[in-house]
This record gives structure tokens, sequence and C-alpha cells, in this order.
């Protein structure tokens, strides 16, 4: 299939300004455009309805529209807002930029328009720029939406910053890589919509898609039921499935394949029907990490290099994303590690290219700007110079501006430059603190991350948790397999971590065999909740040559910082500890243990505890949990040092 461009992956920035424009709900349609009738206000109103279910049909119908002589600049306008939106889903990014692009002069052509339904027209032609990837210019549009709306009552305000904010925290989701900022527009933008009773589900649909990468799955689940719920009163379809794919992907990361199955089928062949190719690319992406946990690897590799032909080419950062690491967990889960890194560097690429489309479209209209202010200066001279009459003066004036033109060109280019460059350098910052094998964080980069950490202020009745998680006999897969087969099993694992971690935990590396995470604001039930769900979820068989299966265990410790609640003690203090709960676990294999301080005793020093925990651990100062029954810590020669 040809690459289309479509849809950025959170659907369309929210289509509010259209829904006031008309009121209109979303509906299936089919067949082709009937020819335009004489009732010109229900043809418009038919564009808008099929524009997101029948994409081509409304194409068609809009372009008929636009051929009639007679047609007000109201109904062009919204006929144009129509042919973008639907332009841009049936691939054809050219021709909906230019009907943005229209959209804005015509509204421009006329001021005495409404300006209720000028701040309508800009939303939607900002709507059209961000699906066509053009970030900048509907940043430049939302900002028109946000000036025209402080002039209109509060209510019809409101609703427009609802949207506005909307649009923003996906900007920030889709092509800033930043869900924390950007979870913060979508809440102000949930709670104005509130006080208006404004109910839209794209904005409900958005907000669960930004909890999901949070990894806030409980939060996730509900605002998806309530997304759901809204999106079927409003019969908006395409929402209702992508909705649903989403609680699919919760379920497959709580286990719960079978269920997650049946739902993935039934929307995928919805997607399929509706032409929804952003929607269908995450669906699939997600039935490729099923088939991959069910054991169907090759079939899950072909999966997701179907969803692939569904994205590649088109403004979708975040379902790109989202394909490449299920594509990449596939060829890691069938041991083939050069192909992995291969699809690894795609992505490390696509991050590259997203910053420099930024970068370009930035620096076109600082060039446009600037050569816009150029030609005001040589007017305002030229009318100067008719006024005094003097040549000398005249030329002493062209030469003082050109001279201040061309520092500030060279200023803003400059500034552009270095922009650029800091970006390029936070990038190669960036590869430099990865460990080339897994794509994890390595040593160093971990260990600034939780400098970091303890930094940050637990929240009431919690602490940070550092855990330790080692590969249990691993020296057998090297040496009965080689070294190959030890690096997909590291591969392999290193991508099941980072599928189960949080979006803000520290993930790394640690070396050789030894993996590291460490989770914020933890409960001691808490942690050994999150310590069972690591074990459980690492320990698997894995197919290390042909017809040749390892069964894969770990052993995990764990421990918090600070250790104790009234004593001082650093995540390296909480490392050595963690690494103790480890040599625990590894007395049994396959098993999890953790050291929790309670109380530090007085008289006592916390170093002395490091170096003897075993009384403190009789006397409960210090407690022991365990996957198993365990009421002692084993002895053992010395801590590993941190």
């Amino acid at each position: 299939m040809p690459p289309r461009a479509a849809l950025p992956a959170s659907l369309l920035p929210c289509l509010l300004g259209l829904a006031l424009l008309l009121g209109l709900p979303s509906s299936r349609a089919q067949g082709t455009p009937p020819a335009v009738s004489q009732d010109r206000a229900g043809d418009v109103k038919r564009c808008l309805q099929l524009r997101r279910d029948a994409p081509p049909v409304a194409v068609a119908l809009a372009e008929s529209l636009l051929r009639e002589p007679d047609l007000s600049v109201e109904d062009e306008v919204k006929t144009l807002s129509c042919l973008g939106i639907a332009a841009g889903l049936a691939g054809d990014r050219t021709r909906a930029v230019e009907a943005g692009e229209m959209m804005e002069r015509r509204v421009q052509e006329h001021p005495g328009l409404p300006s209720a339904f000028r701040a309508r027209a800009f939303s939607q032609a900002g709507s059209i720029f961000h699906g066509a990837g053009q970030i900048h210019r509907a940043e430049a549009a939302y900002l028109r939406v946000q000036d025209l709306a402080a002039a209109l009552p509060a209510d019809d305000a409101a609703l427009f910053q609802a949207t506005t904010l909307s649009n923003i925290g996906l900007i920030h989701a889709d092509y800033l890589d930043s869900p924390e900022v950007a979870d913060g527009y979508h809440r102000k933008a949930l709670t104005i919509a509130a006080t208006v009773k404004l109910e839209d589900p794209l904005i409900l649909h958005n907000h669960a898609l930004n909890l999901v990468r949070l990894g806030r799955t409980d939060e996730a689940q509900a605002v998806i039921d309530a997304g759901e719920a809204a999106a079927r009163r409003k019969q908006a379809q395409s929402v209702v499935e992508r909705l649903q794919a989403e609680r699919a992907g919760l379920w497959i990361a709580q286990g719960r394949l079978a269920q997650a199955r049946h739902v993935l089928d039934a929307v995928i062949a919805a997607q399929q029907a509706s032409a929804d190719a952003p929607g269908l690319a995450g669906s699939l992406a997600k039935r490729s990490t099923l088939q991959r946990l069910s054991g169907d690897s090759t079939g899950a590799l072909a999966t997701a290099q179907r969803a692939w032909s569904h994205v590649d080419g088109t403004p979708q950062p975040q379902k790109q994303r989202e394909v490449l690491r299920a594509w990449m967990a596939a060829h890691a889960a069938l041991g083939q590690a050069d192909e992995a890194m291969a699809v690894g560097a795609r992505l490390h690429a696509l991050e590259m290219q997203t910053l420099k489309e930024q970068r370009l479209e930035l620096l076109a209209d600082l060039q446009a700007r600037s050569e816009s202010a150029a030609a005001q200066r040589e007017l305002e001279t030229l009318r100067h110079q008719a006024q005094i009459g003097r040549l000398k003066e005249e030329k002493s004036t062209l030469l003082r501006r050109a001279g201040a033109g061309l520092m500030l060109l060279l200023v803003l280019g400059g500034v552009g430059f270095g922009l650029l460059q800091r970006r390029r350098n936070r990038q190669l910052r960036k590869v430099s603190a990865t460990d080339p094998l897994t794509g994890l964080r390595n040593r160093r980069a971990a260990t600034e991350a939780l400098k970091a950490m303890s930094l940050q202020r637990p929240g009431a009745g919690t602490r940070h948790v550092l855990f330790l998680v080692d590969i249990d006999h691993f020296k057998q897969v090297n040496d009965g397999f080689g070294h190959h087969a030890g690096d997909q099993v590291l591969t392999a694992l290193a991508s099941r971590l980072r599928d189960i971690g949080r979006v803000d935990d520290v993930i790394a590396r640690w070396g050789g065999e030894e993996f590291l995470m460490a989770c914020a604001d933890l409960t001691e039930a808490q942690a050994c909740t999150v310590a069972s769900r690591v074990h459980e979820a690492l320990c698997e068989v894995h197919e290390v040559a042909p017809q040749q299966r390892w069964p894969l265990t770990v052993s995990l410790g764990f421990a918090p910082f600070p250790f104790f609640d009234n004593a001082a003690g650093g995540w390296d203090y909480a490392l050595r500890m963690a690494d103790r709960a480890l040599y625990a676990a590894k007395d049994r294999r396959n098993a999890w243990a953790g050291l929790w301080g309670r109380a530090l005793p007085a008289g006592v020093t916390p170093q002395q505890l490091l170096d003897a925990p075993e009384d403190a651990v009789r006397s409960g100062a210090i407690g022991l949990v365990a996957s198993y029954a365990v009421e002692r810590l084993p002895q053992v020669p010395a801590t590993r040092a941190a």
C-alpha cells in the first residue's frame, strides 16, 4: 500500500471549531458523491458529515461545490474546511495545505465576517496545518484564534480556549515528545470545557492517549471509558474504535491477551473499512505486540511491517514511534539483532527528521518576515526621499537601513543556527548516554538520572525505590549457544523492561547481564507489587537457537532511598542495600527480595548497618521482604561496590 498522509496520531487536532460551526455528528457514509443540488446549505453540511468517514467522497463533493460561481463566502470557507480535512485523510497533503491557505486568505479578505465565524475558520485552518505536519503554521493559526476569542462572550471564548489548549497539548505530545507538559494542557482543556458543559470525545480521546504514554493505566482506563461513552453519544465511530484499541493495548500490558485479541480483530476490520490509516497502524502495532507475547514472533514481524506501510512518509510521529518499537521488538524476539538495530536506527532518524522539518519551517518563516520587513523599510525610505529631495541624504539613509537589515538577518540567522545546534548537541548527548546493544540508558546516564531523582522529595508516605535485576545462569547461554544468543536475550529483556516501565522510571543496563530500574514515589507494598510484576514479566522461554529454547529466569533485589525516614541516605546507599537483597534472591534463584529501612536505631550509623545488616533485620530496624519464605540474609564475603 502506498504511503498516505492522514490525521496525527491522536486523530485530528480537535475539530471543535467545525462542530461549533454546524453542530455536526460523525457518521459512516458510502457511495459516490451526488450532483450538487439546489440545496446549497444541505450540500455543504453533507460534505462536512463525510469529511472523516468517507474522505474521497467528501473531496469530490467539495471540489464540485467550489466550482459553483455564486457560493457565499461563509459556505466557501466551510467547504474549504471540509476539503482540507478530507484531502489530508485521503493522502493529498498538498491539496489540504492549499485549502487551509485559501481559508485564511478568504477570511482576511472579508474583515466584516462575524468574529466567532473568523475564529472558527482559523481554528479549522490550524487543524488542517496540524494534520499536514506544518506545526509552526498551525501554532500561528491557533494564536489568531486566541486573539479573536478574547473579544467574544465568555462562554464562546471558553469553547475556543478548550480547543486550543487541547491542540497545543497534541503538539507537545506528537512533535516535542513532552507528554508530561501535554498532560497539563489536556487537563486545563477538560476543566474549561466542563465550565460550559461541553462534551467533546476528541479532547477525552487525546487525554486518554497521553495518559497511556505516561504509564498512568488506571487513569487512562477511566478516561477511555468516559471518552467512548461520549463518542457513542456523538456518533463519532472512529473515536470509539481508537479508544477501544487503546483499551486493548492496556489489556495486553496486563496479560489479558484473549480479551485484547477479540477487541483488536473487530477494531482492525472496522478501521480497514473506514480507511482510518493512522488508527489502523496503531491497532496493528498492538496486534504485533500481542502476537509476539503469544509466541508468534514471525507473525508479529509481518504485522509490524504491515502497520508501517500505513504511516510511512506521513506526519505521524507518535504512531510511527509505536510501530517502529513493535517492529524492533519482533526482530529481537526472532533473534535478529542486526535487523532490530537497523529499525532502531530508523527510529533515531525519524526523530532527527522531525527536528529538521521543524527548524526549516521556522527558518522559512523568519526569512519571509525579514523580507517583508525589508520591503516595508524600503517604502518608508522612498517616501522620506521624496519629502526631503536630497540624494546624498537619501543614499546615506538607504545604506544605514540596509546595514541594519543585514545585521538583523545575521542575528536572526545566528539565533536560528544556535538553537538548531543546541538541539543537535542534545541529540548527540542522548546517543552517548545510550547502551548500544539494548538502547537503554548506560551506567553513566543512569547515574545522572538517579542523582536528579534523589533531589526530588518523595510524596507523603512514599519513597523512591531502586531495583536491581540479574539474569540467572546467563553464562550458560554464552557458553552453550554463543554470545550472539546472549545478545538476543539481553535485547529482549531490555525491550520487556521498557514496555512495563512508566515513562518517568529510570531504566538502564547497569553492566553485563544486570539491569537497573528506579521508580519514584512508592510505598513498601507498591514496591513489592512492582518487584513481583517485573519478575513475572521477565521470566519467559527464549528460542536462543533453531529448535533450542532456554527458560530465562531472573533474580531481583530492591531498596528505597532515602533508606530510612529518619536519616539521610542517597541512591548510592540504596544501591548497596539493593545489592544485598539481590544476593538473597540469587541464593535461591528465580526470586525477588527487598530491604526496607524502618527506623535507624539510636547510636547506630547507616554505614554500620550497611556493613552488617543481619542484626538490624532480626531486630526489625530493617524489613526483609521476598517472594519466598525468608527470615535471614545469607552470609556473603562482602557487598559489591556501588
